[in-house]
């Protein structure tokens, strides 16, 4: 891409997954890696609550356009995994020991 390319909000890719552009500069792009997709409220700002990156005129040339409805994970996975969770109580165990007065 060049640098022209880049508006605010414009979505591309990159070796590392999708990203926004969040401002652009003469020479820079500021940007949000989209990697939370299970919450978008991550996307509200600014200030946004996921850090910004900033990419150079080399890092711009890299970029590629990103498609505009996704058809694949971008988060650069080969494999999505659920883990489930189970929470055991566990039974705490209170020893009471007695209290040694300290000699004067």
């Amino acid at each position: 891409m060049k640098h022209s390319d880049f508006r605010i909000g414009t979505e591309f890719l990159t070796g590392s997954g999708r990203w926004r552009c969040t401002d652009v500069g003469k020479r820079t792009i500021a940007a949000i890696r989209l990697n939370h997709d299970d919450d978008p409220r991550w996307y509200n700002g600014p200030p946004y609550a996921v850090v910004e990156c900033v990419f150079d005129e080399d890092g711009i040339k890299d970029c590629d356009v990103a498609p505009k409805r996704r058809t694949y994970d971008d988060s650069g996975r080969t494999e999505i995994t659920r883990v489930r969770w189970r929470i055991k109580p566990q039974k705490s165990k209170v020893t009471r020991r007695p209290v040694k007065a300290k000699a004067r």
